[in-house]
């Protein structure tokens, strides 16, 4: 609404209101974060051994314990040779995983990724229908029920008594995640112009909540325990509940003109700025919200009407697949690199930084399709360089250590350009639709995540590196396929008719469109 973004600009762009409400709704990606990634450390497999009658003694190290002896003669993560767990096999007590919860090794050593997989897809049918819920009822009391929600379900999963019972909550614990980050993500731009909205797009508090679990897993060996502490410790959000407002676009496509004007008030006073006339929006709101005003409902077909637009629809429905697909699956992998576990999740939290700096610095400067090819082709060729490396010499644990995170924040700056990017392309009229599929196609990627994370299981355990290679190489070079939209006006429609996409005008000022985005961990 035109309008409505003049009124912004008047009351401040990204003035102190805005920040705050953008820094403290961004909050929540911590403890959301906390909950999403928490099969990190829930599904590490710790030492096991299984009874032998020999008094010799084997001593032998793993990331989280060290210089422990058993029997010589003892098979340490030996399955039989039918593939089953031995019945007396026991687990080391240094760490408390559901792995040697449940003995999920051997013949179930499935589950753990399973589980996984149960929440991812539990995350697109979360983002699925809050996306609708936030549309009818409100950005600002759906956002808060979903995470008081997320945090109940989180904390119930500490006391579940069966793998199947827990995977019923991770799939809950998932639902709510993705809930949360549909709103979490559009309630702070509903506030901002279009210049801020790659800024407001691309930074969060998401590498901040991967970064400090590495901590929370550090000190807490116990998954029961580790759960409770990262649900409990997220109450202390819920106090923001007086210091975020509902959006005030969203109450003026409801007609709550009243309720709209009263947050513009607070928002001029807190921004130490004169409230402007608002009559004129009032009266376009008015407007827009009647009935015969309405616009042509548009589908997901419309994404494939010609020939252009189904090549460029699928070519960054994929950018969104591979982009989710690789940033779980290098975060679930963690675990199967060498080295300290809680060290290694800590850097690839850190790493995230750097890359999204880029992104907001460079995006407007070389344009989208470089820098996506870019960070994409650094993704593959990183992913690639581990697997080669572990073939080559093993040994080279450091070395493959800093390769695979830099992978990781290529990844990650990759995922917020490719946003930006698939925004751009499509057409205002089914900009949303498009962004929707863009959002499916990632759900669908971060379901298979955890499986290519399998693959780990076998001989090599760097093997899901050249999967997640292979798809980002691909990837950067279909970019190339798209047009370049930086600094270019916006296209309107599905089919270009001149003089309908031109830049448009009222009152001799210009109309920026305003782009929706989706957050990468949504």
């Amino acid at each position: 609404m035109l309008e409505f973004e003049n009124v912004l600009r008047q009351l401040g762009s990204f003035g102190p209101y805005q920040r705050r409400v953008f820094v403290l709704v961004s909050m929540f990606e911590t403890p959301v974060a906390w909950a999403m990634l928490l099969p990190i450390f829930l599904n590490v497999v710790p030492e096991w051994k299984c009874p032998d009658s020999s008094n010799a003694s084997l001593t032998y190290n793993s990331s989280f314990t060290s210089n422990i002896s058993f029997p010589l003669s003892i098979n340490v993560k030996k399955c039989s040779e039918s593939g089953l767990l031995c019945p007396e096999a026991s687990f080391t007590k240094e760490i408390q995983t559901i792995v040697s919860e449940w003995s999920l090794v051997c013949d179930r050593k499935w589950i753990p990724g399973t589980i996984t997989t149960i929440q991812m897809c539990g995350l697109l049918v979360g983002a699925l229908v809050m996306g609708q819920l936030a549309d009818i009822f409100g950005r600002r009391r759906l956002l808060y029920l979903a995470y008081s929600l997320l945090l109940a379900v989180s904390l119930g999963s500490a006391f579940a008594n069966s793998w199947q019972l827990f995977a019923v909550f991770r799939f809950f614990i998932g639902a709510l995640v993705g809930s949360v980050m549909v709103v979490n993500f559009v309630l702070p731009l509903e506030f901002v112009t279009p210049s801020w909205r790659t800024f407001c797009g691309c930074v969060g508090f998401w590498a901040v909540g991967l970064m400090t679990l590495a901590v929370w897993g550090y000190f807490i060996t116990n998954w029961r325990y580790l759960v409770i502490g990262t649900s409990v410790s997220g109450v202390f959000m819920l106090f923001s509940w007086w210091f975020v407002p509902e959006s005030p676009r969203w109450l003026l496509s409801k007609g709550r003109y009243d309720e709209a004007e009263a947050i513009l008030k607070t928002v001029a006073k807190y921004n130490k700025v004169d409230l402007p006339d608002l009559s004129t929006l009032r009266k376009v709101s008015e407007i827009s919200n009647k009935p015969e005003k309405r616009f042509k409902n548009f589908s997901y077909w419309h994404l494939f009407r010609t020939c252009q637009m189904t090549k460029n629809s699928l070519i960054v429905m994929y950018g969104w697949f591979v982009s989710s697909s690789v940033y779980y699956g290098l975060n679930f992998n963690t675990r199967n690199l060498a080295g300290n576990l809680h060290l290694n999740v800590f850097i690839s939290g850190l790493v995230e930084i750097p890359a999204l700096v880029y992104v907001v610095a460079l995006n407007n400067i070389f344009g989208r399709r470089k820098i996506t090819l870019s960070l994409m082709l650094l993704a593959g060729i990183s992913c690639l360089a581990v697997l080669v490396i572990n073939l080559i010499d093993e040994s080279q644990t450091t070395l493959i250590i800093v390769i695979a995170m830099i992978g990781k924040s290529a990844i990650s700056g990759g995922w917020a350009a490719t946003q930006v990017f698939s925004a751009e392309t499509f057409p205002t009229v089914v900009r949303n639709i498009g962004i929707g599929a863009c959002a499916m196609s990632a759900r669908i990627g971060g379901i298979i995540a955890p499986q290519i994370v399998l693959l780990s299981k076998g001989s090599i355990d760097e093997l899901p590196f050249a999967v997640f290679g292979g798809l980002a190489l691909l990837c950067g070079f279909l970019m190339l396929c798209l047009p370049e939209t930086n600094n270019k006006p916006l296209t309107d429609h599905i089919i270009t008719i001149p003089g309908l996409d031109d830049e448009v005008k009222v009152n001799g000022r210009s109309l920026e469109e305003e782009i929706p985005l989706h957050h990468p961990e949504s």
